[in-house]
């Protein structure tokens, strides 16, 4: 009796070992291969931005060149100068092979603010990089949450319909035994029997269907989900204080307001085309005949140099302007979009709260047709016993109980459902947030 006691008293926690709860399964679902890609794209986005910040800095580059000219190079005298004779042979200028080396450095020193502006459009693509994970878990987050409640659901169906066949079973038994007496028609017990195989195979339609979802959700996650836990509970929210949290909060909105920005960057890249640019520069360069650079015996082996350069483009065949223009479209064209977008946001943020508040009243009115439905069951047991009613209508019952059993833990999956819906169209965070205090 004690070792029985003990085996009921641990059953609960064997079963909860094996059952992921919904705040395990958004844990393990860092692993899964998309959102991976995603913070992929966000580090090479990091390092793009600083590959762009390096044009602020100056450059110091190394070159060695050689050259090995087939003739020797000479200059052909002419004669008819009075201090020459005639027939002057070429004179060697330079020699025959010739070696370079020189260690430069440069510096941009004005660029019409296109280095500047460059950086800046980097920065705010690797915002937006950032912001693009955000959003992919937000994205994850919904579809495991769609999933959970779905796979929910059919666990909760599943175990009224095992409730169901059980009080079917007992009742077809009765039947049976009431059969064989002589008490009941066939009919009475083939009906009940057909009953009875409608369940068992209700049974096991609806077990494939969750261990379908259960595969889904561990495809997601990336880890084995044998099962699923309760439902997480639903806290208290404002609806208007959602809203207005979505519209500055939402990731995939900030991302599109950064798109405006790099618009922006862009117009005042295509703007410095306007100014000249200045850039320095200073070399430390020697020459030779030899690799050791020790000169050729015609010039001098020093060729260190500084100077300056300064560019100024006077007509571009209008190209500059059309720049400009495009990148103002861009810029106008993203505006619309963003005004729109946040339009829709609103949209499905009001779509999601009438549902919810609809789930909320249509709980209340299964609670109430559960109610009736277990008293009206209730009553058509008595008669069965009494052979007041027959087999048919108990099973009917039985079946209806059930229905309404599983109907009501389904609207309780659909509006858990539609509350995380709610939280995740703000965004992850706030989402996650009322996850953990709810639990």
């Amino acid at each position: 009796m004690l070792k029985r006691n003990f085996i009921l008293i641990a059953l609960p926690f064997v079963i909860n070992l094996y059952a992921d709860s919904l705040s395990q399964l958004i844990v393990a679902s860092e692993n899964n291969p998309s959102l991976n890609a995603v913070k992929k794209e966000a580090t090479a986005s990091k390092e793009v931005a600083k590959a762009v910040k390096s044009a602020l800095y100056p450059h110091l580059d190394f070159s060695y060149n050689a050259t090995y000219l087939q003739e020797k190079p000479v200059v052909y005298l002419n004669s008819s100068f009075a201090l020459l004779p005639p027939n002057s042979p070429p004179m060697q200028i330079q020699a025959q092979n010739s070696y370079k080396g020189a260690l430069t450095l440069s510096y941009p020193l004005f660029s019409g603010f296109a280095i500047s502006k460059s950086i800046d459009k980097a920065m705010l693509e690797k915002e937006r990089a950032q912001l693009k994970v955000k959003d992919t878990k937000r994205n994850l987050y919904l579809h495991i949450v769609s999933l959970y409640t779905t796979a929910y659901a059919l666990k909760e169906l599943n175990r009224s319909l095992e409730t169901s066949l059980r009080a079917m079973q007992q009742s077809y038994e009765k039947v049976k035994a009431f059969y064989t007496l002589g008490m009941s028609s066939s009919s009475e017990l083939y009906r009940i029997q057909a009953a009875l195989h409608d369940v068992e195979a209700k049974v096991t339609q609806t077990d494939n269907q969750y261990k379908i979802v259960l595969n889904q959700l561990s495809v997601l996650c990336k880890t084995e989900v044998h099962n699923v836990a309760e439902l997480p509970e639903i806290g208290q929210f404002s609806y208007a204080e959602l809203v207005k949290s979505a519209l500055i909060n939402r990731s995939d909105l900030k991302a599109m307001e950064l798109l405006v920005k790099k618009e922006q960057k862009s117009i005042e890249i295509a703007k410095s085309k306007y100014y000249p640019t200045v850039g320095l520069y200073a070399q430390a360069a020697y020459s030779g005949d030899t690799p050791s650079l020790d000169g050729d015996g015609y010039t001098n082996k020093n060729k260190s140099s500084a100077g300056f350069v300064v560019k100024y483009n006077l007509f571009s065949g209008f190209k500059d302007d059309a720049q400009i223009e495009a990148a103002k479209d861009a810029k106008l064209s993203l505006e619309f979009m963003l005004a729109s977008y946040k339009d829709r946001v609103k949209s499905e943020l009001y779509s999601s709260y009438l549902e919810y508040k609809s789930l909320q009243k249509e709980i209340k009115s299964i609670q109430l047709e559960q109610k009736a439905q277990k008293t009206y069951t209730q009553l058509i047991k008595e008669k069965f016993e009494n052979q007041l009613a027959d087999a048919d209508t108990l099973s009917r019952a039985i079946a209806q109980e059930a229905r309404v059993e599983s109907k009501l833990s389904a609207t309780h999956a659909r509006l858990y459902n539609a509350y995380a819906r709610l939280l995740l169209e703000v965004n992850s965070e706030t989402f996650l947030e009322k996850l953990q205090k709810d639990r």
